[in-house]
């Protein structure tokens, strides 16, 4: 909150009095190298690059957002989820101020209008990680309001759709007072409509390409089961990023599933040489889901014995904000046991995997196994 507040304080005495001006392009240029350093994991840097677009003439609309973004990340990293939440949702407020601000001035501003809707969709994010839906609701509702605003205003502005996409795939998927909600906003609501938007923002210039890729490869490999679909994207993301294990991670993810063991292996040893390039606590995080890449691929060549021990690993020490990765690691054990013969401990983890409820293909196939033992 002290840092978006001094921030704030620079800004307004900058813009006012003695402020440096610089050309659009060469704003959009440095907005982009910030975006390279995020996605690259470098996360001071993005912030430092943000903050330095922020304190400069023009205005640029996704510096406010992109300080608070940077910062959240970096103290994830350092101090752990839990953490780097609660600070988040106390800095929100100051980045918000200062889009009104510029709103008051620029009323019919598109990207300003979506960058306020989109900062106050970050609260919707960490209330999904709680899975507080309720409060999803009502916090992505006001962010949807804004960006509906941005998208009638501009059509073309292709960031615009990652957030609508994002929104008409959740509704898909949920419960009928998300139905209500996207009723209200005059969304489709239909999660194939969702992933048409969220493509077409992850298949043009926009500055939230990259995002809409990575969550197209997560939501296919994980919830849509289209593995090679998933591997297109964050084989892209791998390409443009490799000093970052996450995109590796998914790429090997979608290979294990393709049954392509050879190049999940390459994957698997990029992320292990990334390793001693990690910081604070994704260390753990990919000590973590290393384990559940052995243990996944221990399962496909029927090394059971290895394939128990790296998914209990998982299970014991798992400490991820979102759970997505625990229910498989759930399902997998169960069905190392089913193919060890040991039923009883199969549906225990089946049990476990369907309880935590979180949409993943994992509690679906779960419910399957528990009917039906897992077999070749």
């Amino acid at each position: 909150m002290k840092i978006l507040n001094a921030i704030i304080v620079i800004f307004v005495f900058f813009t006012s009095v003695y402020a440096e001006t610089l050309t659009f392009e060469a704003q959009n240029e440095k907005a982009q190298q910030a975006i390279n350093e995020l996605y690259n994991m470098n996360y001071r840097e993005s912030n430092r690059l943000f903050q330095e677009i922020l304190e400069t003439e023009p205005f640029h609309p996704l510096a406010p957002m992109g300080v608070v973004a940077t910062e959240w990340l970096y103290n994830q990293q350092s101090e752990g989820y839990e953490t780097g939440n609660k600070k988040l949702l106390n800095e929100i407020s100051s980045a918000l101020d200062i889009y009104k601000s510029q709103i008051m001035m620029q009323p019919d501003n598109a990207e300003l209008l979506f960058y306020y809707g989109t900062t106050m969709g970050l609260k919707s994010r960490i209330l999904l990680a709680e899975k507080d839906w309720i409060g999803v609701l009502i916090s992505g509702y006001n962010c949807m309001r804004y960006i509906k605003k941005s998208e009638k205003l501009n059509p073309e502005f292709w960031d615009v759709y990652l957030p609508l996409g994002v929104f008409n795939y959740y509704v898909g998927i949920s419960a009928s007072y998300m139905r209500i909600a996207s009723w209200i906003l005059r969304e489709s609501g239909s999660k194939e409509s969702g992933l048409r938007q969220i493509a077409l923002s992850a298949r043009n210039n926009g500055y939230g390409r990259y995002e809409a890729r990575g969550i197209l490869s997560f939501v296919y490999l994980y919830m849509e089961e289209d593995f090679a679909t998933s591997l297109e994207f964050s084989t892209m993301l791998a390409e443009e990023f490799p000093a970052n294990p996450y995109y590796h991670f998914l790429s090997a993810e979608a290979l294990i599933s393709l049954q392509q063991y050879k190049e999940a292996d390459d994957c698997i040893d990029k992320i292990r040489s990334l390793m001693p390039t990690l910081k604070g606590n994704m260390v753990k995080e990919y000590i973590l889901k290393l384990h559940l890449l052995d243990g996944s691929m221990a399962l496909y060549k029927k090394d059971l014995s290895t394939a128990e021990r790296e998914l209990k690993a998982v299970i014991d020490s798992y400490n991820l904000e979102m759970d997505w990765h625990l229910s498989y690691a759930y399902m997998r054990l169960g069905n190392v046991y089913d193919l060890k013969g040991q039923r009883e401990e199969a549906v225990k983890y089946y049990k476990k995997a369907v309880k935590l409820n979180n949409r993943a293909s994992a509690c679906k196939w779960s419910k399957i196994y528990l009917k039906e033992p897992y077999s070749d």
